[in-house]
């Protein structure tokens, strides 16, 4: 074994043991070592890495670029890396080593990552590709890129960008969105109305037999009037958070502030990653499809054209018992760190239905990946995942996304990490990246 793969995998298992193990953030798919490519670990940035996966024998892929990274997890062997290095792709996996929750920080770093693979002999064309939480950077990424810093500080921004680094950022030739997150609004969905001090609310409590949580089954089924009553507080006590910080970071500003820099912000009751009050965990009949016909990757390997229904089951039955956690169900966080990565507006109609999110000011985050969706122009995939809840989310940034040339695509059975929730959905990982395979290769788009 090669001394430039001794230190990619080195490198890799000293990520591993302290990447985070949150739902939605991208987990380790295997070894790095293999005889199909090889891994070298490079330097991008002050402070920033990549490992670089090349074939070991290059074939008509190898002219493709690709950069993934997440804004708060290790990606040196995530599936998407592992996945599409198998099929012959050059992939640069980045991390960065910051302590921001803002996206912004990441321009300089996936701009030269970017740079580096155009160098590289060979290359044509470099595409962006996010899963998850990564989805949300990549897709602020890609509207930054073609539009500079306009695209992040406009006034309608609770926290716009401060436009430093943000000018002249290398373009993709394309982006692929892995069954991606919100953004902020993946957060501002966890917020529970039903904390009130160290009480709860109890006609707001979702975890609460009376409102239709059955402790027993692990599941829920709740009215349409507790659901109406349930959304309405959520967006008034997240208007609520957002405002307070805006109003820290407004005295802040003005010399007011208990620090100079910063302040320590804690949310109680703003579930962290995959935990929160969200209704259509415990009870799948919300977020439970899409509104329109979609390309759906069936088990038995055929592929029809459909409105694609979930198939999960209910999720989130732990959380009940930590509701007093931190970093679980209760946010640590500092004030900027809030605005920039959680802060998101909410209208008084907000309602997560069986079909879609309505009653949210998409605009008004900076890492939102429905508006930041909007600015994007090159040819665009999204790929989702049937036995995971952003599926319905997925259709609303593509809905939003301003390239012409654009593919949504749904794999049956398929969880959050590409593996089968039941073994009779198969391979779920070969369909869902075979396809991305077979979309980049469509003669004349790349």
């Amino acid at each position: 074994m090669g001394n430039t793969i001794k230190l990619a995998i080195a490198a890799v298992l000293f990520a591993c043991a302290f990447a985070a193990q949150a739902q939605q953030r991208p987990q380790p798919a295997g070894p790095v070592a293999s005889d199909m490519y090889t891994a070298t670990l490079i330097r991008i940035d002050q402070g920033d890495e990549g490992l670089l996966y090349e074939p070991v024998h290059p074939g008509p892929n190898a002219r493709i670029g690709l950069v993934t990274s997440h804004p708060d997890g290790n990606v040196f062997t995530a599936v998407q890396a592992v996945e599409m290095a198998r099929r012959g792709y050059r992939v640069l996996a980045v991390n960065h080593h910051g302590s921001s929750d803002d996206v912004t920080v990441f321009g300089q770093p996936l701009s030269k990552a970017i740079e580096y693979l155009r160098a590289r002999p060979g290359i044509e064309k470099v595409l962006i590709m996010g899963h998850s939480g990564g989805g949300h950077l990549i897709a602020w990424y890609g509207n930054v890129a073609e539009h500079g810093p306009a695209a992040c500080d406009g006034p309608e921004k609770l926290y716009p960008c401060d436009g430093k680094g943000l000018t002249g950022l290398s373009k993709p030739d394309g982006v692929i969105l892995l069954d991606s997150t919100l953004g902020a609004f993946h957060e501002a969905s966890a917020v529970d109305p039903a904390v009130d001090g160290d009480q709860r609310i109890a006609s707001l409590d979702m975890f609460a037999a009376a409102n239709g949580y059955d402790a027993a089954a692990k599941d829920a089924k709740y009215s349409a009037e507790f659901a109406k009553r349930f959304y309405a507080a959520q967006s008034a006590r997240n208007n609520a958070i957002v405002s307070n910080a805006v109003a820290r970071l407004n005295a802040l500003k003005a010399g007011k502030g208990e620090f100079t820099d910063d302040e320590p912000l804690l949310i109680k009751g703003m579930g962290e990653d995959a935990a929160g009050a969200r209704l259509y965990q415990p009870d799948p009949s919300y977020a439970s499809h899409t509104k329109k016909p979609h390309t759906l990757l069936k088990a038995d390997g055929t592929v029809a054209d459909e409105i694609v229904h979930s198939v999960r089951g209910a999720t989130g039955q732990q959380y009940p018992a930590q509701l007093n956690t931190l970093r679980v169900m209760n946010t640590n966080t500092t004030v900027k760190d809030f605005l920039a990565h959680s802060a998101i507006r909410l209208k008084p109609d907000f309602a997560i239905t069986a079909d879609n999110i309505v009653g949210v000011e998409w605009a008004s985050a900076v890492n939102s990946t429905p508006a930041n969706a909007e600015g994007i122009s090159v040819p665009m995939v999204i790929v989702s995942n049937t036995c995971h809840y952003l599926m319905m989310q997925d259709e609303i940034v593509y809905d939003n996304l301003g390239a012409k040339d654009k593919t949504l695509a749904y794999v049956e059975g398929s969880t959050h990490m590409f593996t089968p929730c039941k073994t009779e959905y198969g391979d779920t990982a070969g369909r869902a990246f075979d396809f991305v395979d077979k979309w980049v290769n469509k003669s004349g788009r790349f």
